[in-house]
């Protein structure tokens, strides 16, 4: 087996009216949470909890890396400042070899913020929150 690395990954972004993904060129690193909320079920009587699964949330972050040439990070950049309720797309894909790998779903864009600093690149942290359940599989 492989361990893989960021070279065999990508972060793709896609607006709400677009067909396709565009893959965001520099991304300095990205992170997705998927978590299910425990849900307690211990009854009357009973000396130990139990629990069962509940509702499913995904959520990420990750930094970009600003090039004003590339179309896809500028459109997750506006995304923010777009009025429209439309969701976009957001797909990782962990392994660029394989259809293994990869997630998917529809996104809502909820903070993007450049900054900078002395000496370093323009970097623009950004959280996203997906709506539903994702698709794929890792």
């Amino acid at each position: 087996m492989t361990v893989k690395t960021s070279a065999t990954a990508l972060l793709k972004f896609k607006v709400s009216s677009a067909a396709s993904y565009f893959t965001i060129a520099k991304v300095r690193d990205v992170r997705l949470d998927i978590s299910r909320d425990a849900l307690e079920t211990t009854g009357i009587g009973q000396r130990d909890r139990t629990y069962a699964y509940g509702i499913r949330g995904t959520s990420g972050s990750g930094t970009l890396l600003y090039d004003p040439s590339d179309t896809g990070t500028a459109d997750l950049m506006n995304q923010i400042l777009s009025d429209t309720e439309t969701l976009s797309g957001l797909q990782l894909v962990l392994d660029t070899g394989s259809s293994d790998g990869t997630l998917s779903g529809d996104a809502l864009i909820t903070a993007a913020g450049p900054g900078v600093s002395v000496g370093d690149l323009v970097s623009v942290p950004i959280s996203f929150t997906i709506s539903g359940k994702p698709t794929g599989a890792f």
